[in-house]
């Protein structure tokens, strides 16, 4: 399973997660993240999600997100993850 498919469960599930991102600067954070759409304005490879850590939305780029719920899934299977990506932070 990729990254995109992920976000993608996330969206149709309306589940919260925390993801690794990294900026296009090269700055790498890591937030927790609620309300997830794509966002309507920069289309389907960018997310608009509420951060409730700093209580505002913010848009991301879905290729710079590095992991989900604590998993970089370039190696990773679905099956092998189980139900811990069902964490809600």
């Amino acid at each position: 399973m990729t990254i995109e498919e992920v976000i993608d469960r996330a969206v149709q599930t309306n589940q919260s997660v925390e993801i690794e991102y990294c900026t296009r600067n090269g700055k790498v954070f890591s937030c927790e993240i609620s309300q997830i759409l794509y966002s309507p304005y920069y289309g389907g490879t960018y997310i608009q999600a509420f951060c409730p850590d700093w209580g505002v939305e913010r848009t991301f780029k879905v290729s710079r997100i590095l992991k989900v719920n604590g998993h970089s899934f370039s190696r990773i299977f679905w099956n092998q993850i189980g139900d811990d990506f069902k964490k809600i932070y």
